[in-house]
């Protein structure tokens, strides 16, 4: 399952990519990430893992996750496993002027039994990760517009 979200922040891409590299600050944007944990550092970023659990309508998720592209300022992508999904996702900023382009592809592949609900409910699965992507972004904006630690 592939999911595309394009959105444009009235900041460089300088101010926008600490909100998505950084954990701390990431977990402001995307409210359901209630905690992540470093697992092993990488000097070079690239192969940095990490924990995280989010949680979701009263349920916690462990997920594992790898940098798998880093560019500083340009882009940053991560493979994520949990007991349900493993998926890819990746940020990439695009300076517009003094604003960010910022385009987010996820690529899901679900474990049974989920992988047979998203044969039936495909199209609101899809839906409903956009309309999460649209509010986390909005949520990017305004933090990277009222603030740029």
């Amino acid at each position: 399952m592939k999911v595309i979200y394009e959105d444009e922040i009235s900041q460089t891409p300088e101010v926008v990519f600490p909100w998505i590299a950084d954990p701390s600050k990431a977990m402001k944007w995307q409210k359901n990430v209630k905690s992540e944990e470093i697992i092993k550092s990488n000097p070079e970023i690239i192969g940095t893992t990490f924990k995280e659990v989010i949680e979701e309508d009263g349920k916690t998720l462990e997920m594992y996750g790898t940098i798998i592209q880093y560019e500083r300022d340009k882009i940053i992508g991560f493979n994520i496993e949990s007991k349900i999904h493993n998926f890819e996702v990746s940020y990439v900023l695009e300076a517009i002027g003094k604003k960010t382009k910022l385009s987010i592809e996820t690529n899901i592949q679900w474990k049974f039994p989920m992988n047979v609900i998203c044969i039936l409910m495909h199209k609101k699965i899809v839906e409903r990760l956009k309309k999460q992507l649209e509010l986390e972004v909005k949520d990017l904006q305004n933090l990277c517009t009222c603030s740029e630690d």
